[in-house]
């Protein structure tokens, strides 16, 4: 996944959560979008599209569980 792919999923995952994501969980959601491509066979062009998701979810997580605030 390119930079710029890494960086427009991130705009449109800030963009629906109305915050800004910590580097680390973004890291956290591209090596977990990375695995899930690669595990489960997925189309390569679906990565943004995923990573997007990942990245909120990681968010939330991160928020539940006291990590961020």
């Amino acid at each position: 996944m390119s930079e710029t792919e890494i960086t427009e999923a991130r705009g449109r995952a800030e963009a629906r959560m109305g915050l800004e994501a910590p580097d680390s969980l973004v890291e956290e959601a591209v090596k977990l979008t990375e695995q899930k491509i690669r595990v489960k066979g997925l189309p390569e062009d679906y990565a943004p599209l995923l990573l997007e998701d990942e990245i909120v979810e990681a968010c939330f997580r991160a928020a539940i569980n006291g990590r961020c605030a």
